[in-house]
């Protein structure tokens, strides 16, 4: 089997490579849409059988299912031919439009609009007149990346030498020795990140594995679960084929034969899987007693002594001093994960320790050597390559390189000061309704109101930057191209930067923004964080289509309103609830309360539950219980807010909801998505909608309409029907 560190010169047949290349783009274009609730066709590569069977499932619910209430609008081809009425369909009353035009292309409004961000920073980074240190240096990096004739021309000259030096690897220790060389940037196998134990103390480090299948901090371990459910399972397998493209391509284009590449995948996952599955996945803590997650919580806070016990193999404390991040009190690790991972780590495996680590480097280096090979792998599938200049712009928009500016930028030189005023005020506005529910919520105790109340009060609002700021790249100094500078070379720099800079924050005061620099700031995103409870609100979540200084109050709180709302109701979701106001691991809600609670998440999931999207295919009640619960309670705050405004347009604030979730998908990618913890968009835009009284006494919802539901059958967790 061909090394990537000898196989980076051999270039296979074209026809195989033409495969090849297809066959892996095929599976990264329904990944991404996955990854952000889209759909795409299906591909030969992992059943034409199945993929048939989509089409058949499709066909028959056109003919079944189109046009009745809010079931199929999400699906191509299931477009009812008039536009329904709000009262039966909400969602597609509203987004009827969007969805008309994407019956041949999948589309999604989120994604649409998320290029905003990148359209304003390339338009700062062209004008000269706009300075700055932090500018300046991005520019050395934005300038270096869109020379892909000269990327062209030094190839993998520059990476080729790690390749080699892994190839050149004979033994574990050895693997040891390379990965500990200060002339070795890279860490294939750890990723740290800072977070907190207890906002009331120090920053302490999250150690995760750096898998090559997919991401530990988005996807977690829940794609290498087994299920007892064959469907499910199939599901599963596949969508973690899919997610491991990225590797897919690099050996591929290697020189392996199809046969060859995914055996080597077969291999690398046989490899991560006893270590990954030990990460928290979706679902986990749902299937348990509540409680479980404030255990595991707490077990998942080790001493240094105790994690370099459990992991006598790998060299972990000194890697940890490498990477600056040994001055932690406590790290933070999943259970179990490193006592796994530990046992992989032996001479037995080092064929594939050594493919895993040359593949990383590829991975993280491709963002920033020649394009040319990637643009040629798209352009053989049919799929338009990147320009330059876009190219550019990723190399950029890395956590490990220019986000930050980059959120900062878009900011300050879009947003204005009247954003963050405005988006600030609004998510208190919206912490402050929720205690007014929880105030006359019947269900709660009083013991359980005020440790609710407690946390709402302590409740940071990162509103487009974290508490504190960002910090500066004031140290930062980049070598430009005339003094022999490379794109690569430049990278190394700034990835150094980063980790020094964090470094710094380790074991010192904590506070709400520090998980900021270990994420990107121009992600299209808004989420909670429970170790330092903390809504955040990154700047790339904050685009036209949810928010402008222009907009009225209804639209504001119908889009980021809503969003805001949905983000606070995950401190009190059942893994939110189970850590306090200051982030320990101590439930919210005392053992009286927990029925109440959990019978509210179990209602909703068997509500959920009875939802058929096609025929014979049914919505994951359970999977989706918890992002139910968050739509549902950020549509209640964001209501109350709104009837506390005189002459709110309601037609307008449904409008706007159901826009921000407009959506085509293809039937065939439904098993997949049905797998996603957030339910499919038409679904949670009408079941959130119908909970509440506002569409029955604004849209004239009456019972034998398509979106009436009984009082006695609506659900509401927060507030007097509670």
């Amino acid at each position: 089997m061909p090394h990537p560190a000898k196989a980076t010169t051999q270039k296979p047949n074209e026809r195989q490579f033409k495969r090849i290349v297809a066959m892996v783009l095929a599976l990264v274009m329904t990944v991404s849409l996955v990854a952000c609730g889209g759909g795409a066709g299906g591909n030969s590569l992992v059943g034409d059988e199945s993929a048939s069977q989509s089409a058949s499932i499709a066909a028959e619910a056109s003919s079944e299912l189109a046009g009745k209430p809010w079931v199929t609008s999400i699906v191509q081809g299931n477009l009812p031919t008039e536009r329904p009425e709000a009262k039966d369909d909400l969602y597609t009353h509203y987004a009827y439009e969007y969805i008309a035009a994407h019956q041949e292309q999948p589309g999604d409004q989120l994604e649409d609009y998320a290029t905003e961000l990148k359209s304003a920073n390339l338009a700062a980074i062209k004008d000269d007149s706009k300075t700055g240190h932090d500018l300046d240096q991005l520019r050395i990096f934005f300038n270096q990346a869109a020379d892909v004739e000269k990327l062209k021309e030094i190839g993998l000259s520059e990476v080729q030498p790690y390749l080699d030096r892994i190839d050149a690897v004979n033994s574990i220790e050895e693997m040891n020795e390379l990965l500990l060389s200060k002339d070795f940037p890279f860490s294939p196998f750890l990723v740290t990140a800072l977070t907190t134990s207890d906002t009331r103390e120090v920053n302490i480090v999250a150690i995760n594995p750096n898998l090559v299948l997919s991401d530990p901090l988005l996807v977690g371990g829940t794609y290498y679960q087994d299920s007892d459910d064959p469907q499910k399972q199939e599901s599963i397998d596949r969508t973690l084929l899919m997610m491991g493209t990225s590797a897919l391509v690099d050996l591929s284009v290697q020189g392996m034969e199809t046969d060859e590449v995914m055996a080597t995948y077969e291999k690398i996952k046989d490899f991560e899987k006893p270590y990954a599955k030990y990460l928290d996945y979706s679902g986990k803590h749902s299937a348990e007693a509540f409680g479980a997650a404030a255990e595991s919580v707490r077990a998942s806070y080790i001493t240094p002594d105790d994690l370099y016990a459990a992991c006598p193999n790998f060299p972990m404390k000194a890697m940890l001093k490498k990477l600056g991040m040994d001055g932690s009190p406590l790290y933070n690790s999943s259970p179990g994960w490193v006592e796994a991972f530990n046992e992989k780590w032996t001479n037995e495996n080092l064929d594939v320790i050594k493919q895993i680590a040359s593949l990383k480097v590829l991975n993280e280096t491709r963002p920033y050597r020649d394009p040319s090979g990637a643009n040629e792998a798209s352009e053989q599938a049919g799929q338009p390559a990147p320009d330059a200049e876009s190219f550019a712009y990723s190399a950029c928009d890395s956590m490990d390189t220019f986000s930050i500016v980059l959120g900062n930028t878009y900011v300050n030189e879009t947003l204005g000061t009247n954003a963050k005023e405005r988006l600030t005020k609004l998510s208190q506005d919206i912490v402050n309704t929720y205690k007014d529910l929880v105030s006359n919520t019947a269900w709660v105790g009083e013991e359980s109101r005020a440790r609710v109340i407690e946390k709402l009060d302590h409740m940071a609002l990162n509103v487009l930057e974290p508490t504190g700021g960002y910090y500066d790249f004031g140290g930062l100094e980049l070598t430009p191209t005339d003094k022999g500078g490379t794109l690569l070379g430049n990278y190394l720099k700034l990835k150094q930067y980063r980790q020094d800079q964090t470094s710094k924050m380790v074991g010192q005061p904590a506070v709400p923004g520090s998980l900021w620099f270990s994420i990107k700031p121009t992600l299209n995103n808004a989420f909670y964080d429970s170790t330092s409870n903390s809504i955040n609100i990154c700047p790339g979540y904050v685009t036209s289509l949810v928010y402008s200084d222009e907009m009225s109050d209804a639209s504001i709180l119908a889009g980021i309103g809503t969003t805001i709302g949905h983000e606070i109701s995950h401190g009190f979701d059942y893994a939110g609830a189970q850590q306090d106001a200051y982030g320990v691991p101590n439930p919210v809600f005392t053992d009286a309360d927990v029925d109440a609670f959990v019978k509210k998440s179990s209602d909703l999931a068997a509500y959920y539950g009875g939802i058929e999207v096609l025929p014979g295919l049914m919505v994951d009640g359970d999977t989706v219980k918890t992002e139910a619960a968050a739509d549902l309670c950020g549509m209640q705050a964001a209501l109350e807010l709104a009837g506390k405004s005189e002459g709110v347009d309601y037609d307008e604030f449904f409008s706007t909801y159901s826009l921000m979730w407009a959506q085509t998908v293809s039937a065939d990618t439904l098993p997949y998505l049905l797998l996603d913890a957030h339910p499919l968009n038409n679904v949670r835009a009408n079941v959130s909608t119908q909970m509440f009284d506002p569409i029955y006494e604004n849209l004239g919802v009456k019972e034998g309409d398509g979106m009436y539901l009984a009082p006695d059958k609506r659900i509401n967790v927060w507030g007097p029907n509670a």
